[in-house]
């Protein structure tokens, strides 16, 4: 072979082997690419599948990406969200503020909890407010810092702590309550009695009618005391009665046919929406009739004239196969810095009210193993939704 052949036979070896060695860098470029590909998929999936919701954002502020949980949590879908500014996520009241907390966290990021110590708020797309827990981490991007955001709607955890801490202050009040109502009781009776012996003498003995009065007066007011100290043993009493299987609709029916006629009188519209073949429930009746007949009458106090008080029973979603009893009104609402008493005894914000009706109530109906919430905001009216378990087969009737 001549010299000339064995360096072209070289030329071309050489060029085979720099193909080659293109082809190894575009196949092990192709490889990362398809790692890199699979990777975010799969970061993709993790954050979809997330129970938290997460919003990344970037240092102007302004969201780059939400996952699915956040869309449901804020009733955004995420294309509203992406581009905007993070304070759409938050209270009117609280954006101009948060700007300042946001610089200054993207000033010197760390990984740690939201508003320690804090009630946190999120605002939903429909202007509604709920409560909520937030981490911040962070991480640094080829566009630079990104903060991320993992929110916890804690709506559910609040009402469960809310009913923990009144069943403990009920409980501990209910045995004050009771020895207190002992107390009352005697020295009650007796004034109550004398003053009517009293007044039974007025009318023979001819007494000034000043005097008279001043005994009708003692009288009225001790009979006032009488049902207070009624109220209180009712309250402390830590069984409601005898129980059984109860039509819950049925209580509602023969509720109102004693309340209904005197609703109407006062201008106010009543509406009923009983879901039929409503199963029974386990309890006392007498009991859950005055529970249903103190919410009512408190709605129907709270509308005053020409509102609507509406009554509805269902089934429950969560927990699934319960029972529901909704009493709603259209009045004024309770404010929020009175809402958190509502069951307390003794609270009440009526010139002639004990405060010992909706406590009485939220003890009966956790006695029935209920629970109770009131959904309220100020000039839309309020919602006391209670629910219980049904009646097992293995209760007894």
């Amino acid at each position: 072979m001549s010299i000339e052949r064995e360096r072209q036979l070289e030329a071309e070896i050489e060029a085979l082997r720099a193909r080659v060695s293109d082809l190894e860098r575009v196949s092990a470029r192709t490889d990362a690419e398809e790692a890199l590909r699979r990777s975010e998929e799969k970061i993709r999936a993790i954050l979809e599948a997330a129970a938290e919701g997460v919003v990344i954002v970037s240092a102007e502020g302004r969201i780059e990406l939400v996952n699915a949980k956040t869309e449901t949590m804020f009733g955004y879908d995420r294309k509203e969200l992406i581009g905007e500014m993070l304070e759409i996520l938050l209270p009117e009241r609280l954006r101009e503020a948060h700007v300042g907390h946001r610089a200054r966290y993207f000033g010197a990021p760390r990984a740690r909890p939201m508003g320690l110590g804090l009630e946190l708020s999120g605002r939903r797309k429909d202007g509604s407010e709920f409560p909520v827990e937030i981490s911040l981490s962070f991480v640094t991007t080829e566009s630079g810092l990104v903060a991320l955001g993992f929110i916890t709607d804690v709506t559910a955890r609040r009402v469960l702590e809310r009913s923990a801490r009144q069943a403990e202050k009920l409980a501990s009040l209910g045995t004050l309550a009771a020895g207190l109502a002992h107390e009352l009781n005697n020295p009650i009776g007796i004034i109550s009695s004398r003053a009517e012996l009293t007044l039974l003498d007025a009318e023979s003995k001819a007494l000034p009618e000043d005097v008279a009065e001043d005994l009708r007066v003692i009288h009225r007011h001790a009979q006032r005391v009488a049902q207070i100290a009624h109220g209180l043993l009712s309250f402390s009493r830590h069984s409601s009665g005898e129980q059984g299987r109860v039509d819950l609709n049925r209580v509602v029916d023969e509720t109102l046919l004693l309340v209904e006629k005197m609703i109407v009188k006062d201008g106010i519209a009543l509406r009923r929406a009983l879901a039929p073949n409503l199963p029974p429930i386990w309890g006392d009746a007498n009991a859950l009739q005055q529970v249903v007949m103190n919410l009512v009458t408190n709605a129907r106090d709270a509308v005053k004239g020409g509102g609507e008080i509406s009554v509805e029973t269902g089934l429950t979603t969560e927990p699934p196969g319960g029972v529901r009893l909704m009493v709603s009104d259209t009045g004024p609402g309770i404010p929020p810095e009175i809402l958190p008493k509502i069951f307390d005894p003794f609270f009440t914000t009526k010139a002639q009210g004990t405060g010992l009706g909706l406590s009485i109530s939220y003890g009966i109906v956790r006695e029935h193993q209920g629970t109770v919430d009131v959904q309220s905001r100020p000039g839309e009216g309020t919602t006391f939704v209670l629910t219980f378990r049904t009646a097992k087969a293995g209760d007894l009737a």
